[in-house]
């Protein structure tokens, strides 16, 4: 049987480097691929580099993006690797949005240790830890890409004052902030908002956001 791959998201350097010491400790569950803090680092090696991953294990406060955002952004593309993910928080906190970014199950942090072995042969098959809360990654991908649409964006997609309205609402500012910043009015910010997401191929602000932030528009 090949072992399965396991990576790593968490934003806290020392809860990385924990989980990570601590996996690297069990040779006879997984192989580590990688740990990282980086948001677009993970999404990039969990889409593109070698070894491909079997299960990312991805903290829900990672502070540029939402464990839920980032799993989202990686389902959309693929259906592979399965995705836990892990909180110091109640994980029903999070419970609802990550099923609907297309994870498959999330645990407390101090469960990890123990549960992990218990859940990587189901991870790693692409099933979920909670099948009538979780879907299975393969149906997620389809969903996802079904419901987005998918269609590419080009570099030149956005204009100067889209981007800019994007990116001031990503740095958390409000819609009244952003039109004061910008020295316009808050119709003419929705007007730059519904432009963005209809150019990006998505529904709302914070997909056009994920989807802005990952062809590198912001």
């Amino acid at each position: 049987m090949t072992m399965p791959i396991l990576a790593v998201i968490d934003n806290d350097a020392w809860a990385l480097r924990t989980i990570m010491q601590w996996l690297k400790t069990q040779p006879q569950m997984c192989t580590v691929a990688w740990g990282t803090t980086s948001c677009a680092q993970a999404v990039h090696d969990c889409l593109y580099a070698q070894p491909s991953v079997d299960v990312l294990l991805v903290d829900m406060a990672l502070g540029s993006m939402s464990g839920p955002g980032l799993c989202k952004l990686i389902r959309r593309q693929s259906s592979r690797p399965a995705m836990l993910g892990m909180t110091a928080l109640d994980p029903e906190i999070y419970r609802e949005d990550l099923a609907m970014a297309g994870a498959q199950g999330i645990m407390s942090k101090k469960d990890v240790m123990h549960g992990l072995s218990l859940w990587i042969p189901t991870l790693v098959q692409g099933r979920s830890t909670e099948p009538d809360v979780f879907p299975d990654a393969k149906s997620a991908h389809q969903t996802l890409c079904g419901r987005l649409g998918m269609v590419p964006a080009r570099d030149d997609a956005l204009s100067a004052r889209e981007r800019e309205v994007l990116s001031l609402y990503a740095k958390g500012k409000s819609t009244k902030e952003v039109a004061g910043i910008m020295n316009i009015t808050r119709n003419t910010v929705y007007a730059f908002v519904k432009r963005a997401a209809g150019k990006l191929g998505v529904h709302d602000r914070a997909e056009a956001i994920e989807k802005a932030r990952w062809y590198g528009m912001l």
